[in-house]
């Protein structure tokens, strides 16, 4: 499925590059990929984004998809980018979940990412010509949200995060050229590598567990790989697409791991290594430059020892 969306590339370096007269194209981003610009000095982004995610089941270690009752995970992040250098800015991603599953339901306050991006490359974009941008990007995730002591018939609602502080580094590079005419594809990819720190467990908690459970997890580490492709139907409309595809190594426990049920069998803490696949098309539309909307739709697609989802996004993106 995915390689229809790579030979783009090619198809697309062949673009004609008269200089004819053009619109300048308006993007808001697609909704998973980062941009490789940075917000320049005195400017701020701010972009609200909402998720209704439906967790319908999970991919065996075979990548099976087996059905399991709905988890309903939704989540309020009001992106916030600031501008505090010529090539560097500051990024800041709360997080508030509205959680449900099986009757239960339970508002979290989600871990707290701050990220730190410092731009590497950044070639102005020339009438009839592309403009190609890098930036690096340094993170750190500071866990705020509930991960332990959970209570069981709360089905998993009262979680927030998983615990851990999260150092991670992504590298993103951005493409953006003019096909024909005032048609535009605009290109993303991220690169990123997380390394995720102990975290001590008690009960029932995000990485599984039960009565009586009590130790440390070693989280595994995190490799992400984000394709964002935009292009411009008109200079207002556009048609958006993420190709995004994550993988986790094994994690380790030490200590207790405790029971399901009081005196019953032990309880399973998370020990495999996790890979999944995943599609977000979307369309924009943008009122200026400055300001726009795009809405979607984020699903997977294929998995292994990880969940099945499903889940409906829009955002709303200015720029000052």
């Amino acid at each position: 499925m995915r390689w229809p969306l790579f030979l783009l590339v090619p198809a697309c370096l062949l673009a004609d590059k008269v200089d004819i007269p053009h619109e300048v194209p308006w993007f808001t981003g697609p909704l998973l990929a980062t941009t490789a610009y940075i917000t320049p000095l005195g400017h701020y982004d701010i972009e609200p984004y909402f998720f209704a995610i439906a967790y319908t089941g999970f991919y065996d270690q075979h990548g099976h998809a087996i059905s399991s009752p709905t988890v309903w995970n939704n989540y309020f992040q009001p992106e916030i980018e600031v501008g505090i250098a010529t090539n560097m800015d500051l990024e800041f991603l709360p997080t508030v979940y509205y959680n449900l599953s099986q009757g239960a339901a339970n508002w979290a306050l989600g871990d707290f990412p701050i990220i730190w991006d410092i731009g590497l490359y950044d070639q102005e974009f020339l009438q009839g010509d592309w403009a190609t941008a890098i930036k690096l990007s340094l993170a750190e995730t500071i866990p705020c949200g509930k991960y332990r002591n959970l209570k069981p018939p709360k089905n998993g609602t009262q979680i927030g995060g998983a615990g851990s502080w999260v150092t991670s580094a992504t590298l993103t590079w951005g493409n953006l050229l003019r096909t024909n005419g005032s048609h535009y594809l605009n290109m993303r990819l991220n690169l990123g590598y997380a390394v995720p720190a102990p975290v001590h467990v008690k009960g029932f908690n995000f990485y599984g567990g039960g009565y009586g459970t009590n130790g440390t997890v070693y989280p595994g580490q995190i490799f992400d790989l984000d394709l964002g492709l935009e292009y411009s139907l008109t200079q207002n409309w556009v048609f958006a697409l993420d190709v995004a595809a994550n993988c986790t190594t094994r994690f380790r426990f030490k200590g207790s791991l405790g029971t399901i049920t009081p005196g019953g069998p032990p309880a399973q803490i998370k020990n495999v290594a996790t890979a999944q696949c995943s599609l977000a098309p979307a369309i924009e539309y943008n009122w200026s430059a400055d300001i726009g909307l795009i809405a979607g739709s984020w699903f997977t697609i294929a998995g292994h020892n990880s969940l099945k989802f499903a889940s409906f996004a829009i955002a709303f993106n200015y720029y000052h």
